[in-house]
């Protein structure tokens, strides 16, 4: 099947693609200033729905993503999208019809409702800054909040764009509302214009992406697309067609605390305290996150947990490679054996378990360099990424559905100082309705 994939697209880099489409933004009359301003009130709007996400065995993990959820429905049916579905587990599918006659394949967006676990997601105050002049962009000033080019490097080279924040203690949940804002604004566009020529296109927003928990669920062959981008990415030109190979962790070590500390000597007395810590330290300082960066793995004990006489330690594993993640889980289980060897009074587990994979092979490059022609026709650079994380399209993309990742104009995720930036958001729309037009004029 990997095969066939591979050769149903073989023409499509050598097809001249720019003689085979209109000029969509002339024959649309498409106006820069008129999506800005539609992005924006869908962004804002969106943000202060509280979708933060929860590590539970839920799916979706949190009631506030089913509101969102039926708001995106409702939406999707006003702007003409058909088939408009939410199922049990909270993903939204929808289809927009194709408007050619031509036999194309079906290309699908996806954008996911949940925000992180790092900081809340209530009351979420979106402020919109526009036309940004360089300097301090002010969060909350009683916090002494602030953005600014030091701290957040993409600044600058954000002169004259409209920077939305939230107004401090929170969340903006630019990742993934800028996507969902981006694909939305795209629905609408296409139903605006029925003259735009285009086959086949498929929507869907997912639950608890930021757990990793929630695209398992996802039913590939029932949504029916043949190929996918997800829009969950930062900046001009990104295009993630890499990721992480992800493993995670659990050390387990069993002590015997009930003896009296005074008669520790030649009793059965054993630390599992000192275990765990001893455990920890023996990890690899030099691939700890902290240290690593580009195209190096990492070890990160991101849980140490005692409750009596058992001590938990936790973590994740990183690495772009199969030979990279066989190294660092060498190191790991050396690491577990010299304490076995240390504590032999103590019992100890370690258990290694699979996340999500790099999923570069599973990607065809002729979709890569669909995405890359989007960009180059409408003067954006692009950039190919290889993402120090995964994201949904990891795991879509080992389930049959290849799922590049596109910007979408988020930045400093995952913190209060998170923001969206909207001409970029803007550039991601121009670039999703390129890639529409584009893979209309492909045969399936």
């Amino acid at each position: 099947m990997r095969k066939l994939a591979f050769t149903l697209l073989a023409g499509l880099c050598a097809l001249p693609l720019a003689a085979q489409v209109t000029d969509w933004k002339t024959a649309t009359k498409y106006n820069k200033n008129t999506a800005k301003e539609q992005l924006t009130k869908r962004f804002t709007h969106y943000v202060t729905f509280d979708t933060q996400s929860a590590e539970n065995d839920k799916t979706p993990s949190t009631p506030g993503q089913l509101k969102l959820a039926k708001e995106l429905v409702k939406e999707l049916k006003k702007y003409g999208a058909q088939n408009v579905q939410l199922d049990k587990n909270g993903f939204v599918t929808a289809l927009i019809p194709a408007t050619s006659g031509r036999q194309a394949p079906t290309v699908a967006f996806i954008a996911h409702m949940d925000t992180a676990l790092e900081a809340s997601g209530q009351n979420v105050k979106p402020q919109v800054h526009k036309d940004y002049r360089g300097g301090d962009i002010v969060i909350n000033a009683e916090q002494k909040m602030t953005i600014n080019p030091q701290n957040s490097p993409q600044l600058a080279r954000a002169y004259g764009h409209d920077i939305i924040t939230a107004s401090g203690g929170t969340l903006l949940g630019a990742d993934d509302k800028t996507g969902i804002a981006v694909i939305m604004t795209l629905v609408q566009y296409l139903y605006d214009h029925p003259d735009f020529q285009h086959g086949p296109v498929k929507i869907a927003f997912t639950p608890d992406e930021e757990t990793g928990l929630g695209i398992e669920h996802f039913n590939v062959p029932a949504f029916g697309a043949d190929y996918a981008y997800t829009l969950d990415g930062s900046d001009w030109g990104e295009l993630t067609n890499e990721t992480f190979t992800a493993k995670a962790f659990k050390a387990v070590f069993t002590g015997n605390r009930a003896v009296h500390p005074g008669s520790a000597m030649n009793s059965a007395f054993a630390d599992n305290i000192l275990m765990g810590s001893d455990f920890h330290t023996l990890l690899p300082r030099q691939n700890r996150p902290e240290t690593t960066s580009g195209r190096r793995g990492y070890i990160y004990v991101d849980t140490f947990n005692t409750q009596g006489d058992t001590t938990t330690v936790s973590g994740i594993v990183r690495a772009f490679t199969d030979e990279e993640m066989d190294a660092l889980l060498a190191q790991i289980n050396q690491a577990f054996q010299t304490v076995q060897s240390m504590h032999y009074k103590g019992k100890a587990t370690l258990e290694i378990t699979d996340q999500y994979r790099n999923f570069l092979e599973k990607i065809p490059p002729q979709q890569i360099a669909l995405a890359q022609q989007a960009m180059r026709m409408e003067d954006i650079p692009p950039v190919l990424h290889a993402a120090r994380g995964g994201t949904d399209g990891s795991t879509l993309s080992f389930m049959g559905l290849p799922t590049p990742d596109l910007f979408a104009g988020q930045f400093n995720m995952h913190s209060e100082r998170e923001y969206a930036d909207v001409d970029v958001m803007e550039g991601s729309l121009r670039t999703a309705l390129r890639l529409v037009e584009l893979w209309g004029v492909q045969s399936k």
